[in-house]
């Protein structure tokens, strides 16, 4: 918090500007990237820091079901409550008119809402594995091999309440097909609501664009 602190009055100024003119992502290196355009913003060595405390603040908001105002306020008074930074009164009230400024900013509206949309799941996916096996078929007293299945071991791994864990599918090649026709099923409906919202104006943030 007191990087907001030390901004000046003209790099402010420039940050909320930039945020204003920001396209919405959930690619931090874009936003950045974007935000960094900025001249004003070009020496300040903290932005990665400031923006994401931004969008923290904004989607703590919006799934707590509370205002940006409400919500500064419970951050001001942990932070006066607690030992790591000092803040008098007046240091107080000038940190939260700064914060509000930039926290209201569509950008940082929209990539705090879509970040906390895309978390509102039971599980949320992280990575996947498919590790595939020849299993031999023994035959006979000496064990000759005398055949073999496929099988295809699925690892998904994902995060539920906040902790990670892995779930094993054991599945076949007929299972494998299907698994694709699926995915390519979702990735045409993912091409046609994309082609849907540019022809209707609304932008789609994903952590890849």
């Amino acid at each position: 918090m007191a990087s907001f602190l030390k901004l000046s009055d003209l790099a402010l100024e420039g940050l909320e500007q930039a945020l204003r003119r920001a396209t919405p992502t959930l690619d931090t290196e874009a936003l950045i990237s974007q935000l960094r355009a900025e001249p004003t913003l070009a020496d300040v060595p903290d932005l990665t820091e400031v923006v994401g405390t931004l969008i923290n603040i904004a989607g703590t908001s919006y799934s707590a079901g509370t205002s940006v105002d409400e919500t500064l306020d419970v951050v001001i008074k942990s932070i006066k409550d607690g030992d790591i930074v000092k803040l008098t009164e007046v240091d107080a009230e000038i940190l939260k008119v700064r914060l509000a400024r930039l926290v209201k900013s569509t950008s940082v509206d929209l990539v705090a809402k879509a970040s906390e949309l895309l978390r509102a799941n039971d599980r949320t996916f992280q990575s996947v594995r498919i590790a595939t096996d020849l299993r031999p078929i023994y035959s006979g007293d000496n064990l000759s091999v005398a055949g073999g299945v496929i099988i295809h071991q699925l690892a998904i791994r994902a995060t539920r309440n906040g902790r990670r864990e892995t779930t094993y599918y054991a599945l076949d090649s007929i299972d494998i097909q299907a698994l694709n026709a699926v995915i390519s099923r979702a990735m045409k409906k993912d091409k046609a609501l994309r082609e849907y919202a540019s022809a209707a104006t609304t932008p789609i943030l994903s952590p890849s664009e």
